[in-house]
């Protein structure tokens, strides 16, 4: 309720990525987040495609899982904020994304040529104001010791995100320090 931007987020990359991954397959090269195609040949729309919409079916269900949590920010903030906030995370965190790649080229040797696509930077970017802004209430304990809260399901949800690719902590990390 009041939060067109985040239904849109949930509603139209999702479907989006399960046409391409149900029937139209064939087009799915279209949408990868194709670094070596990005800097070689210049090829600037793969950037806004493969930062858009997820090719994999369990990160696209994580991340509308995230972004339908993280509606709490466009009601507070608004929908004008909230959206100036993610098209500032997702243009620094495309950055970051760049500039990661390199430094690990660069001290560790390893190139990578694609990295997962989907709007995972953004997503990424929405655990800070999540952690600051959200306060913890505990909801249960588990075993005596284990205090269960509202966020523990949020925190789950991300950390099956980042690890469900190989390469996705770049951009995990990117949306971080964006």
């Amino acid at each position: 309720d009041k939060a067109p931007l985040s239904k849109s987020l949930l509603l139209v990359p999702s479907a989006i990525s399960i046409l391409l991954t149900l029937l139209f397959q064939h087009y799915q090269k279209f949408f990868a987040y194709n670094l070596q195609a990005i800097k070689e040949d210049f090829q600037i729309w793969r950037l806004v495609c493969g930062r858009t919409i997820c090719l994999d079916l369990k990160d696209t269900f994580c991340s509308s899982l995230l972004i339908y949590n993280f509606r709490i920010f466009e009601r507070r903030y608004g929908s004008r904020k909230f959206s100036s906030f993610l098209l500032g995370a997702w243009m620094l965190s495309a950055l970051f994304d760049l500039l990661l790649v390199e430094i690990a080229q660069y001290i560790f040797g390893i190139t990578i040529n694609r990295l997962p696509s989907g709007f995972l930077g953004p997503v990424f970017a929405l655990f800070v104001p999540f952690y600051s802004s959200i306060p913890r209430v505990q909801v249960t304990q588990l075993l005596g010791h284990f205090s269960i809260t509202n966020k523990t399901l949020v925190y789950i949800l991300g950390l099956q995100l980042l690890t469900s690719g190989s390469y996705i902590w770049i951009l995990a990390l990117s949306g971080l320090v964006s």
